[in-house]
């Protein structure tokens, strides 16, 4: 990984909701306008509403679709459904003034008789629009005649004030109900279910787009990280936790949950390393991180959380391992539960070259090993679990299977797949570097399942086994780079070997990749010296 002067940016990424889909969008790129209603049941209506001009989302990719449709956005759909474009004109209602960018449109719909707003003159344009309020909307925008009471719906009787609107537009095919033959009219319509109306009722054909799983893109999330090496989610939780070599561990969104930069020493390859909440963190609390104290020498700490749930207590303290390094570099530094609630932690050689401290053939030695220990017993204990890595950057667990991705030196960077029910596990460093012989003896090792040679880079960074939702087709994939070369690459392990190894060429150069994450929900992160914390997306 540290291969390259560190750089800093303080430039933090901000969203505004308001006002964006104003801009107009009339084309589908490859895979779909959006990145977030692949798989919705509503999908092929909120492409042919975005083919028509319609609608261009709620932010850049995003269509939103299980927010509530505000009454301003409903102004906006109606006006671009009917080919119409928003008047300039302000001052019909007493809470639209004039700059905001719904004005126009709902200047347009009242002008059109479309809406006559509150009897208080407002027309409320940030409130959501209810199922009754948008029979209403739409009947007058489509021109359809009033329909009485025919106890279409059980819970719309006579005499309510949408009630003649909900018997149109279910009389015309716009309509089904909300299940169990009810109509809901007090509930909020959401947008994706908006888009479906809009799509009967001005008779668009739907359009499913193909699978995203051939194309993918990154998403910023976060920027202006001091130095990230490391990002990570509590199980169950949806807060994303980043680690900055400085010392801290930041809550996206939430602040500092945790400063330990006055014990940590940092330059090179040292400082706070790793992080792993405990597999039941939601209910004891406890968390485990991996740094180099001032002295260089590696600590492994359990800490627990405070009362304040985006803190931690750093008077909890509790010290498992202590570990002294020979050297700056090759530190190692990993931590991550196995399905067996065992802490796993990954150890470098002790630095230098060509293990020139002989650590990681020596078991009475644990440096260049991964090492594992019960972290609910009051004294845990280090067992030495594989031996000869050199300097292991990053390792993940799928299921039994836990993936390292070993630094090489001059020549190879590898990446090695152990079960964990294995034993006796050795990678054969310095004897091997990837699948090359370097002095003998190098027989009775595990060889890796995927290399490649300096010529296609300088440090591996090791990723995670996709189990995510959201990109189709890609389950069991696992994602890697390399700091110095900065590509997408992945490939599936069989058992036995591997099979579709692929560079993401249309991602192109993420930069100098510290490290991936991954959240709660399986959702894969890509952690940029810049600072920077996005999120591998489809299209």
């Amino acid at each position: 990984m540290q291969r390259r002067h560190w750089a800093v940016w303080f430039l933090v990424l901000m969203l505004a909701l308001s006002g964006l889909a104003a801009q107009a969008q009339t084309t589908l790129p490859p895979g779909g306008t959006f990145v977030d209603d692949d798989g919705n049941p509503h999908e092929g209506a909120i492409e042919a509403i975005a083919a028509a001009g319609i609608t261009t989302g709620c932010l850049p990719d995003l269509f939103c679709p299980a927010a509530p449709v505000t009454r301003a956005e409903m102004a906006a759909f109606l006006v671009r459904a009917l080919g119409q474009g928003p008047l300039a004109s302000a001052g019909t209602f007493s809470d639209v003034p004039a700059g905001q960018w719904y004005t126009g449109f709902v200047e347009r719909i009242a002008q059109m008789g479309i809406s006559t707003g509150y009897a208080d003159g407002t027309f409320r344009p940030q409130a959501p629009t209810s199922r009754g309020e948008m029979a209403l909307f739409l009947m007058r925008a489509l021109g359809l005649s009033p329909r009485s009471h025919a106890g279409t719906f059980s819970d719309v009787g006579p005499g309510a004030f949408f009630t003649q609107a909900v018997e149109a537009i279910a009389a015309a095919g716009i309509t089904n109900g909300c299940g169990g033959g009810r109509y809901c009219p007090f509930d909020q319509v959401l947008r994706d279910q908006m888009a479906t109306f809009l799509t009967r009722g001005w008779d668009l054909v739907p359009n499913v787009p193909p699978p995203r799983a051939n194309r993918l893109s990154l998403s910023t999330i976060a920027s202006g990280f001091d130095q990230p090496l490391f990002l990570a989610s509590p199980p169950g939780d949806d807060r994303l936790f980043v680690v900055e070599q400085t010392g801290r561990i930041r809550i996206i969104g939430g602040g500092t949950f945790l400063d330990l930069s006055a014990a940590v020493s940092t330059g090179g390859e040292r400082g706070l390393l790793g992080l792993a909440f405990h597999p039941d963190y939601a209910n004891n609390g406890r968390l485990y991180v991996n740094y180099t104290n001032t002295a260089g020498d590696t600590r492994v700490v359990e800490y627990e959380a405070s009362s304040d749930p985006n803190r931690a207590d750093a008077g909890s303290a509790r010290q498992l391992l202590a570990v002294d390094q020979p050297a700056s570099n090759h530190n190692g530094g990993w931590l991550g539960f196995g399905p067996d609630g065992l802490l796993y932690i990954a150890l470098g050689d002790g630095g230098g070259a060509n293990d020139q401290f002989g650590n990681a053939q020596d078991a009475s030695s644990l440096l260049g090993k991964i090492l594992r220990m019960n972290v609910n017993q009051a004294n845990p204990g280090a067992e030495i679990w594989v031996m000869g890595v050199r300097n292991p950057w990053r390792n993940a667990f799928d299921g039994d299977l836990l993936y390292v991705a070993d630094v090489g030196q001059n020549a190879r960077e590898e990446v090695n797949v152990i079960s964990r029910l294995a034993t006796g596990i050795n990678l054969g460093w310095p004897h091997l570097e990837g699948s090359t012989c370097r002095s003998g003896p190098c027989s009775g090792y595990i060889g890796p399942v995927a290399e490649y040679t300096h010529s296609q880079g300088c440090s591996i960074t090791g990723g995670y086994v996709y189990r995510g939702t959201a990109l189709a087709g890609l389950a069991g994939t696992y994602f890697y780079s390399d700091f110095c070369e900065g590509t997408l690459r992945s490939f599936r392990y069989t058992g036995s070997g591997i099979s579709e190894s692929k560079i993401w060429s249309e991602v192109g150069d993420m930069g100098s990749v510290t490290s991936f994450g991954v959240d709660s929900a399986g959702e894969i992160y890509v952690v940029t010296v810049d600072g920077r914390i996005r999120k591998i997306v489809a299209g």
